[in-house]
């Protein structure tokens, strides 16, 4: 599962060897890919293969494609992480803390923003009658998570400092 430099050169099991298989398990889940996957061109390797489609949307399992923008917009910040968790230097890779605190930042984005879509639509008798994907496309304009780019999200991340997404 990890590169062999990981395990093969040190013989042992860091914090930081695994928040790399953690980077790996959440790229081989929002992939659909495993780590060396023959679907993936030229025998790349799933970290590889993602950084060269610079985390895009076309990297996302064919199955999660079709899921509400706002959620495709949190599974591509979840990408970020993951990468990341895949820093080739371990000493840049974050602690699983920083983990756990960018997904946590992740989550609460998406849910202040349902909240801000909830409130707007009970105030509202029309907003309450509009289809799922009027609310979607609504929901996608008023998210701060959410933009026309899927590639627009920021990771800032220093192994020296706190974490950030924006």
């Amino acid at each position: 599962m990890l590169k062999f430099e990981e395990y093969g050169y040190m013989m042992k099991i860091t914090e930081k060897s695994d928040v790399y298989s953690y980077g790996i398990v959440v790229l081989e889940v929002l992939t659909g890919k495993q780590p060396i996957d023959p679907t993936i061109p030229d025998g790349l390797h799933i970290v590889d293969w993602v950084r060269q489609k610079r985390g895009g949307v076309e990297v996302l399992d064919e199955s999660l494609r079709a899921r509400p923008e706002p959620e495709i917009e949190e599974m591509l910040q979840t990408l970020g992480v993951a990468l990341l968790c895949v820093t080739p230097s371990p000493d840049d890779r974050p602690t699983m803390k920083d983990v756990v605190a960018m997904m946590k930042e992740i989550k609460q984005e998406r849910d202040e923003c349902v909240k801000v879509f909830d409130g707007s639509s009970t105030n509202d008798q029309h907003e309450s009658n509009r289809s799922n994907e009027e609310q979607v496309e609504g929901m996608k304009h008023s998210c701060p998570t959410s933009s026309s780019s899927n590639t627009n999200m920021k990771l800032h991340y220093s192994p020296n400092s706190s974490t950030t997404l924006k």
